[in-house]
């Protein structure tokens, strides 16, 4: 019964404080520069998108649908592949480090929600 209240406490506290770990990951790993002069976080959407890919991915892991997380990379995907269309070349660098950005933060959320989602599945064996 201890072992469950601890990994219940760990998966709680991993799912609440992964935007903030994340959030330093990448600002570790990027520059801070900003990418163009008009960029702006606008209300922290990009922390919440993570909250909701981490908990699908929870919930695909706890259901044994791992190939549904494919979902979450492939609709990242198109927001990459609309966000490559222009002509000026610092523009194209712009695009070109945001979308790595955003690749980034996906991949990392996805390591997240894949050891929450497997410590979740391991206390259900438990129980």
């Amino acid at each position: 019964m201890g072992l469950i209240i601890l990994l219940s406490t760990i998966a709680v506290i991993l799912y609440i404080f992964s935007g903030l770990l994340i959030k330093m990951f990448l600002n570790y790993v990027i520059d801070r520069k900003p990418l163009s002069l008009n960029d702006k976080q606008t209300d922290h959407i990009g922390l919440f998108i993570g909250y909701c890919e981490r908990f699908l991915i929870i919930l695909f892991i706890a259901n044994d649908q791992y190939t549904a997380m494919g979902l979450i990379i492939a609709a990242k995907s198109i927001l990459r592949f609309n966000s490559g269309q222009t002509d000026q070349d610092d523009e194209d660098i712009v695009i070109q480090k945001k979308s790595e950005y955003i690749l980034l933060g996906t991949l990392v959320s996805l390591v997240f929600g894949v050891i929450i989602g497997l410590i979740i599945k391991y206390i259900l064996t438990l129980l």
